[in-house]
């Protein structure tokens, strides 16, 4: 049986009303994604589906932790993410995308799959910017051995002749 079975809802057996889902997202939901930058994480996703005569809102709410690569360093560490979001599935004629909150699905649609936007959600929760916290003396917890590289090619490295070339053109425009 495929992972993300589960993560489709059938759509037309819902009676009008507030209906509530409980999912665990681990390891299995991200391999299912080819190009995710997640491989691993533990994320506990409550989701409230508000159903009236002709359209469904989607809450979702989530949060847990992930295991991505530091961006100084690329040594993976836990991030805890989370968020809420909102979705509304309105029916119509045809499968389209009125906006980013709005989706609209043909009248006689059965089931709704909730995982390409699931997946969505959790990666807009990434931080633009993902380090190894600090540590409680405010030192970095990132590879020491990688940060003193990096630090050892940046100090040492002898500026690259170009960039002289390039600066004694700026200097001439300036004068």
């Amino acid at each position: 049986m495929n992972y993300l079975t589960q993560f489709i809802i059938p759509v037309t057996g819902l009676k009008p009303g507030s209906h509530q889902f409980d999912f665990e997202i681990d390891d299995s939901f991200f391999e299912h994604f080819e190009y995710s930058e997640i491989r691993n994480g533990q994320i506990n996703l409550h989701l409230v589906i508000e159903k009236e005569d002709n359209l469904l809102v989607f809450h979702f709410d989530f949060n847990g932790q992930v295991r991505i690569p530091c961006d100084r360093c690329y040594e993976p560490f836990d991030l805890q993410i989370g968020g809420k979001e909102r979705l509304i599935l309105k029916f119509g004629s045809d499968f389209h995308e009125e906006s980013e909150e709005i989706q609209v699905v043909p009248i006689g649609e059965n089931h709704f799959n909730i995982s390409p936007f699931l997946y969505e959600y959790i990666h807009l929760s990434l931080p633009y910017r993902r380090v190894h916290p600090d540590n409680v003396l405010g030192d970095s917890t990132c590879d020491a051995g990688i940060i003193e590289r990096l630090e050892n090619l940046t100090k040492s490295s002898e500026p690259d002749p170009r960039w002289e070339v390039l600066l004694r053109l700026k200097k001439n425009r300036n004068s």
